[in-house]
């Protein structure tokens, strides 16, 4: 897709005179959003996206200037800072635009709208995220980072590499051509939104499935060769050196991981004990796409998890990780955390250990577990719910007069290891984290000298090898390398100042962290029982908090935001998105197959049936990211053009997601007592499953590896369901020893009246019989097997 107004023409005018000054209307000061607040005392007269500021634009007739970004964002604080703080940029802003300044995390629709112009549009994305548009809200012209008008930084990689434009020019020259080709600028806009209304007709296209309508019970699913072309994507991009699937920017992408470590573990031939609920695609894959390709599917995964847990990425003094690496060696961070980062990867990492049983990754989980579950985490919420990011820049030591650098929290000089440990020790951890003395990153990713004699910490050099070069025990060497840990970690808390906390409670990424505790209290279920039991109750509380503080039971909706303060007939209380849904949804799951509590499965019955009335696109098609208009004309004026999500991308797709939920929701629907084995409600949802699949179906099967959490939902419905039922009385420790727990299996509690220890196996026409000894893993072997509720 190509704009029609060519950047080169904007650029080809000159500057025109300002008009009238901005007023203040709905100044960002009063934001509920600390990303906003956070810039209150710009001199750019920012206002927050609504009703007030899009009016004023359309009764003046004035471009709307809107900036998008995240709290943690690095570039975003760049940009603050050469342009935003500027009084000349402020004055060019304020004179002639009505400047937005818009929370990503807030409003994902908007800025996946406007990233999906600017990405068609320059070939790239990212945030800062900077639109121009027309007072009704379609797109002129965009880009990410621009440098402010003077400026020795230099863009990240792959952000108008093209020598980037100075912003006070392109804001002249936008003021310019929309004074002198007002009409040009509006038709161009008008010709990208109808360009950008084809695009999001993704997930609208129906694949082509004989004699049978959308989603119908009797329609031949997709075949699962699929699976197979998805992975030969990532096999030829795959690092084999350093692990990964890029060469640089590296991110950890663990929806991509937790798809091959599900092939992997579909061979099940070590005889070893199961120690986790079982996360593998069934046995019939391997015959598919070949026992090599599933186990080289698990070595690409194992090797790139590895080398994450010992690289620069991970924060080995604290915990949790960063959001990627600037260098194929995952050893340069950019350093904020995410929270829905660090989630999906404990959830992986759970699924790695279960598939390798490796030592290394077990220490991971421990790490991840411990930033989700003690009250000093900088996530973890007291009142309940995790907040949403770390920042990545901050201030060097204790002087809030200082400048704030990126990582200046993260990294360290020798001069600084040999004063906090002694020269000895020093030594010792330097060679383990592969500091130098004039710093471990590479020049040509610092050109301007920020991180000189600088060195991020990594694990470089093993306890074993040290022992042999520093000539002492084994023993002796860890327990250095774990003292000077210590030290460090308390001199950076007491002599730096700590990274920025993004306060907001978002109500998906609290949801993929309470999927991610269920998943790893199942984990270390047989290894570590306190652990377990502090996952336990973490994604309890979690999904408690969710539905107490953050869910209305009146209109049956979510909140995407925690705001504790808002009234219970704020409208903007109701506002939530497809994705919160999903991973809620999700998460009761979890914590209902964790417990077998019925009160978590009835939460997640109620919240599919309120995604199902306001996000669905007829009744078998996927839901949209936004809700209806008419469910929201306050909180969401004028958008454009609703979007369909199908794509992964950092966080798993939401109609992937939406997919397998509805597989498993069917199956509990016609075997859960409390429902009364409503076995119209569970066709109705296999049905839904099936035409969210099919409406996908055409991109799916041209980009498989951009779909692989839908491809999920292919498995399932080309091998079936396990509909499990146990009796009352069996323990959750029982049904834990005979993995009656897994991947495409549901397990419920049955009447009373079952004979204890008899578990039942249920069609889908909700006829149980008793489960035969070794039937289960049998019924894997075949497509469906007799249990299946396919």
């Amino acid at each position: 897709m190509a704009s029609s107004l060519h950047l080169k023409n904007v650029l080809a005018s000159s500057p025109s005179p300002y008009v009238s000054h901005n007023p203040a209307l709905a100044p960002v000061s009063h934001a509920d959003s600390y990303k906003l607040r956070a810039h209150k005392d710009n001199p750019v007269a920012w206002q927050e996206w609504g009703p007030m500021a899009i009016d004023h634009a359309k009764t003046h007739q004035r471009m709307i200037f809107l900036s998008v970004g995240y709290t943690a964002c690095h570039w975003c604080h760049v940009m603050e800072k050469e342009s935003f703080s500027s009084p000349e940029v402020a004055e060019v802003l304020n004179n002639n635009f009505i400047p937005i300044k818009l929370d990503r995390e807030s409003r994902p629709d908007l800025d996946e709208i406007y990233m999906s112009f600017v990405t068609a549009t320059t070939g790239h994305g990212g945030w800062p995220l900077n639109v121009f548009l027309t007072p009704d809200l379609k797109p002129i012209f965009g880009g990410t980072y621009w440098p402010g008008p003077v400026s020795s930084t230099t863009a990240p990689s792959g952000i108008d590499d093209d020598k980037p434009l100075n912003f006070l020019d392109v804001l002249n020259k936008m003021v310019d051509v929309w004074n002198r080709e007002r009409q040009r600028c509006l038709l161009s806009a008008e010709d990208m939104t109808q360009q950008l209304q084809e695009f999001a007709l993704e997930g609208s296209y129906r694949s082509t499935r004989p004699s049978s309508p959308a989603g119908s019970n009797d329609a031949e699913p997709i075949d699962l060769d699929l699976l197979d072309d998805a992975l030969a994507h990532f096999v030829t991009k795959y690092d084999r050196d350093m692990g990964g699937f890029s060469i640089a920017p590296k991110f950890p992408m663990p929806v991509n991981l937790r798809f091959l470590l599900r092939l992997g573990a579909s061979v099940r031939n070590d005889g070893r004990a199961r120690t986790h609920t079982r996360f593998g695609f069934p046995a019939p894959i391997p015959a598919i796409l070949g026992k090599k390709s599933c186990t080289t599917a698990a070595t690409m995964a194992l090797h790139t998890l590895l080398a994450m847990s010992r690289s620069g990425l991970r924060d080995h003094l604290g915990h949790g990780f960063h959001r990627y690496s600037v260098t194929p060696d995952w050893n340069l961070p950019h350093f904020e955390k995410m929270l829905y980062d660090n989630a999906e990867l404990l959830a992986v990492y759970c699924d790695a250990w279960a598939l390798s049983q490796n030592p290394e990754i077990l220490g991971t989980i421990y790490d991840l577990v411990e930033y989700f579950t003690s009250m000093e985490s900088p996530i973890v919420r007291r009142q309940g719910g995790w907040f949403s990011s770390e920042d990545a820049d901050s201030y060097p030591g204790l002087n809030a007069q200082d400048e704030k650098k990126e990582g200046a929290y993260y990294v360290w000089t020798m001069k600084e290891f040999k004063q906090i440990l002694g020269d000895r020790d020093a030594s010792i951890l330097a060679r383990h984290f592969g500091a130098r003395p004039d710093g471990n990153v590479p020049a040509k990713y610092d050109v301007h000298d920020e991180l000189l004699n600088q060195n991020t910490i990594f694990v470089s050099v093993t306890p074993s090898m040290l022992a042999k070069e520093f000539k002492l025990k084994e023993a002796d060497i860890v327990k250095i390398i774990k003292s000077g840990k210590s030290k460090l970690e308390e001199y950076r808390s007491a002599n730096r100042s700590k990274p920025d906390i993004d306060d907001k409670v978002i109500a998906s990424w609290n949801g993929l962290a309470i999927n991610a505790l269920a998943r790893a209290a199942a984990t270390l279920s047989q290894i570590d029982e306190g652990r377990a039991q502090k996952c336990r109750d973490g994604a309890i509380h979690g999904l408690m908090f969710i539905k107490n503080e953050m869910y209305n039971p009146k209109t049956g909706k979510l909140t995407r935001i925690h705001n504790p303060t808002s009234a219970q007939d704020d409208p903007t209380r109701d506002l939530a998105f497809v994705d919160d849904y999903a991973h809620i949804i999700k998460a009761a799951i979890g914590v209902y197959d964790l417990t077998l509590d019925f009160q978590y499965l009835d939460f997640a019955f109620k919240l599919q049936e309120t995604l199902d009335q306001h996000f669905l696109a007829g009744t078998t098609s996927g839901g949209y990211l936004q809700a209806a208009k008419v469910d929201s004309p306050t909180t969401l004026p004028e958008q454009i053009l609703r979007l369909k999500p199908g794509t992964d991308n950092t966080v798993p797709s939401p109609n992937g997601i939406i997919v397998s939920n509805l597989f498993y929701l069917s199956s509990y629907a016609k075997t859960a007592p409390q429902l009364q084995n409503d076995l119209a409600l569970g066709d109705r949802l296999y049905a839904q499953a099936k035409g969210t699949i099919d409406a996908f179906a055409v991109e799916a099967l041209q980009h498989p590896f951009l779909y692989v959490t839908l491809l999920a939902g292919v498995v399932m419905e080309n091998l079936g369901m396990h509909s499990l039922m146990v009796p009352p009385d069996m323990s959750l420790e029982e049904v834990q020893r005979r993995g009656l727990r897994g991947f495409s299996r549901t397990v419920v509690r049955g009447p009373d009246g079952m004979r204890s220890g008899e578990v039942m196996i249920c069609t889908r026409d909700g006829v149980c019989r008793p489960l035969k000894e070794g039937e289960l893993d049998a019924g894997d072997e075949e497509s469906g097997g007799a249990g299946s509720t396919a």
